[in-house]
């Protein structure tokens, strides 16, 4: 008896299914029945499909507004979805680096496996981020590239300073086949795109921290701030990374003892006072200019 049932209830779930889709099926049918009578009956008092246009207009009026409330949707915290998406994709690293990174893992001995990730996700946390700088057909880079592997490790295996360090190759290989097979000696390292990094954003890069031969290695801190654009230099006469990530003095001091939010606040005001000074030097050098062509 209690299969007979189980089988009853599935027959009337099923017939509840059938009779919803009947029933959608049949106003369906009438809605369009309707409408066919409606443009037929138009066609004969007025000759003409211009009503039939401004009807169907009208109909797609609503969606339109459905489509455009959807998008000013607020989520929590009184930001709209795109405002939250915006936020997520903006930052110092992703304006050096564009929105995603690669990275590398292999699979089995001789396979490998690409992933993306978002810039903002991939260095998070990151104390130090290093921007590499180097290319397949480059002899100093495939000896230099091991070296940066091993100290790589070395400084990621740090106790209290595990994975604080991240790299990011800035690929100056000259098409994509090369960069993705130079890509499999960057062991943990993370990369540009190929279009990005070999494209005008790499070249921007190159001309920001004025890259005059590779390899090179930019180390910043986690705001995006320059630390040392020697890195390649000192890695080979400090390989156990005693004095990384080789920081001035005054500058160890300054990270050491001043909290990051005082830190930002004494960077935006300096900003602002050197904005300030710029300002003014253009108004002297316009006076000047002025009485000058006045005396002449």
């Amino acid at each position: 008896s209690s299969q007979t049932a189980t089988e009853a209830t599935s027959i009337e779930d099923e017939d509840v299914m059938d009779l919803d889709k009947e029933e959608t099926t049949t106003t369906k049918e009438d809605e369009a029945q309707d409408s066919k009578d409606t443009t037929e009956k138009a066609e004969e008092e007025v000759k003409s499909e211009s009503s039939t246009t401004s009807s169907s207009s009208a109909a797609e009026q609503p969606q339109d507004d459905n489509k455009d409330t959807s998008k000013t949707t607020k989520e929590g915290g009184g930001k709209t979805q795109s405002e939250t998406e915006k936020a997520a994709q903006t930052g110092p690293f992703v304006d050096l680096f564009g929105p995603s990174l690669l990275s590398l893992q292999m699979v089995g001995s001789r396979q490998a496996k690409m992933s993306s990730g978002h810039t903002n996700d991939v260095l998070r946390g990151k104390k130090v981020v290093g921007v590499y700088f180097s290319a397949d057909w480059c002899g100093p880079c495939r000896q230099f590239t091991p070296q940066l592997v091993s100290f790589y490790e070395k400084m990621n295996a740090r106790r209290g300073r595990k994975d604080e360090f991240e790299i990011v190759w800035v690929s100056r290989c000259r098409d994509v086949e090369s960069y993705q097979q130079y890509f499999t000696h960057m062991k943990g390292f993370k990369a540009m795109p190929p279009q990005l990094a070999m494209g005008q954003m790499g070249k921007a890069l190159s001309d920001k921290y004025r890259v005059q031969g590779i390899p090179t290695l930019v180390l910043l801190d986690e705001a995006g701030n320059v630390i040392t654009k020697d890195a390649r230099n000192k890695i080979p006469k400090d390989s156990n990374g005693i004095g990384f990530p080789w920081r001035n003095p005054l500058v160890q001091v300054y990270m050491t003892v001043l909290p990051k939010t005082v830190r930002y606040m004494i960077k935006s005001q300096v900003f602002s006072l050197r904005e300030q000074v710029v300002s003014k030097l253009k108004t002297i050098v316009g006076l000047k200019q002025q009485t000058q062509t006045a005396t002449s």
